[in-house]
This record gives structure tokens, C-alpha cells and sequence, in this order.
């Protein structure tokens, strides 16, 4: 270090370190400081060579039927998306959950068959067998395994009217706010900030309700927040100073807790996260909403 950046007094003690005897470590603390790390860096290899490779564990006898039927159904949510008016409504699945589905399908080696549900259907669905598994968004609860927060695209931001004065988090609490069903961020906003959820079946049509007046101020992920406050019509809005983390991304549900079943089910979410699937899905889905914002702007409706 320069003599420059060491404090004065530091020259003091220089003489008085120079006039000890010079004692030169030995051989073996190195030796073992250096298999301490081998033996922890191969820890850690071995950790994530088992997050990676869910298909060298069992599913279990869950997936039984599954592999009876030859495929894999999946409960999912669907609704419909920006239309013209008059034109045949008609739900289609959820981007992330199709996609999940998907891959699921291929770690068990299955085709899949989405099956779009909605809120009130979905539980008998899976209590009853019509599904093997169901993908329903970060507030569920009960048997299955959380999907893991995405790295990239996890982050939410929070957007309102310019002149709302709202400049901390307190400032959320008994405010109405518009946020898609299974929003990764409504644990956060509910329990931490204290605010009025009003969700809605999908993210665009929680934007055209807060841009219709039906909330005070919009959650969704950061990318398509700040997509949108690049558009002229949002002119009038602003992103307020609060970040917001997903504690998870979603959840997927099995009908009861068969441990084998269970254990697969996580690693393969993880697996899926750490293979960045879930940030390249999440920012495919916010380039699909940005697409039907714009179908918003031209006139047409969510049914």
C-alpha cells in the first residue's frame, strides 16, 4: 500500500514491526487451508449437481396415472385476452404457467395437456384427479413446492398518478392498488405495506382497470413498469420509490403430500430456475403484455 493512503500513526508502530524476529508460517496450515477449500468446493459442486439433474430422482407413485394416461395434465390459469368488441371470447392459458406445464412435461418425459381453470374450479379439479399437477400463482398454499424467485425479472415496482402523494411504503397502507391474480407480490404488499388489493384475472387486465380508475396505483414487474412509463398515454404517471421483491415466483400443487412426489417436483422448479428458464419466460411474458397494452391503445377490450 502507498505511504500515501496508510494513516500516520500507522508509521509509528513501522520500526517496532521491523525489530521482531520474522516468523515464516509452515508447511501444513497451507496444506490444509488448501484441502479446506477442495473439500468445500466440492461441497458445492455436488450441491448443484443434484439441483440440476431432477430427472435422476424418482417422482414417485404420484405420477402413476400420469404415466398410465401418457401425459402429463396440467391445471393452469386462463382468460381471455385484448379482443375487438364483438369478436368470440375465448380464455387462453397463462403464459408462465403453459410454459411451466411444458417443461415439466419433458422432465418427466411426458407430453402435456394444458388445462385452463378458473379460480373456483381449480381446487376440485385437483382434489378429484382431473389434473396431476396445478400451476397457481405465488399466493397458493398446501401441497406442492414453491417456484424459485427469478433472478432477473423478480424485482416489482409500484405505478401511479403523478400528483398521488405517495412517497414511502406507509403511504400504501389502506390505498387501493390493481395487481394480476397470483401476483409474486401480493404477499409483500398486503401483509408488509398494508394496501387494498383488487386483483384481477391477468396483468392486462389489472392495468386497464387502474387506467380506468378502478385503483390508486398498479403493481407489476419493474420491466414492464418502466415499459410503460415510456409511452405516451402514461405521460401522467410516475413509479413510485418503493422496490418490491418476489418472495417466490409461483407455486405448483399436488393433490397430497407424497414426499417422493414433492422432492422431484422442487428440484426440477429449481432446476428450471438455475437453468435461467424462469427469466427467459418472465421476459418473454412481459413482451406479450407490452403487446396487448398497445392492443388496449388501439380500442380493443378485455372481456
Amino acid at each position: 500500500m502507498p505511504d500515501v493512503l496508510v494513516p500516520a500513526w500507522l508509521g509509528e508502530l513501522r520500526p517496532l514491526r521491523e525489530a521482531l524476529p520474522v516468523r515464516r508460517p509452515g508447511l501444513w496450515p497451507g496444506v490444509a487451508l488448501l484441502l479446506l477449500a477442495v473439500l468445500l468446493a466440492g461441497l458445492a459442486v455436488a450441491g448443484r449437481e443434484d439441483a440440476a439433474h431432477p430427472e435422476q430422482l424418482s417422482p414417485g407413485p404420484y405420477f402413476e396415472q400420469a404415466r398410465a394416461r401418457g401425459r402429463l395434465i396440467v391445471g393452469v390459469r386462463a382468460y381471455p385476452r385484448p379482443a375487438l368488441p364483438g369478436m368470440p371470447v375465448v380464455a387462453e392459458p397463462d403464459f408462465l404457467d403453459a410454459a411451466l406445464a411444458q417443461a415439466l412435461g419433458d422432465y418427466l418425459g411426458l407430453p402435456v395437456e394444458t388445462l385452463g381453470l378458473s379460480p373456483e374450479r381449480r381446487e376440485a379439479a385437483l382434489r378429484e384427479g382431473r389434473v396431476d399437477l396445478l400451476v397457481a400463482g405465488a399466493a397458493a398454499a398446501g401441497n406442492g413446492a414453491a417456484i424459485p424467485a427469478s433472478r432477473r425479472q423478480g424485482e416489482g415496482a409500484l405505478i401511479a398518478l403523478r400528483g398521488l402523494d405517495i412517497h414511502t411504503g406507509e403511504g400504501l397502507r389502506g390505498r387501493s392498488l390493481c395487481l394480476a391474480e397470483g401476483s409474486p407480490y401480493r404477499g409483500p404488499l398486503a401483509e408488509r405495506h398494508g394496501a387494498r388489493l383488487r386483483e384481477y384475472p391477468s396483468a392486462v387486465h389489472a392495468i386497464a382497470a387502474f387506467m380506468a380508475g378502478e385503483c390508486q396505483a398498479l403493481a407489476e414487474a419493474r420491466g414492464l413498469v418502466d415499459w410503460l412509463l415510456q409511452q405516451p398515454d402514461w405521460r401522467f404517471y410516475r413509479r413510485l420509490p418503493l422496490d418490491l421483491q418476489a418472495p417466490a415466483s409461483g407455486h405448483v400443487r399436488l393433490a397430497d403430500s407424497e414426499p417422493q412426489a414433492q422432492a422431484w417436483l422442487a428440484a426440477a422448479l429449481v432446476d428450471w430456475q438455475r437453468r435461467g428458464r424462469l427469466d427467459e419466460v418472465l421476459a418473454q411474458r412481459t413482451g406479450e403484455l407490452a403487446f396487448d397494452v398497445l392492443k388496449l391503445d388501439q380500442g380493443l377490450v378485455c372481456h
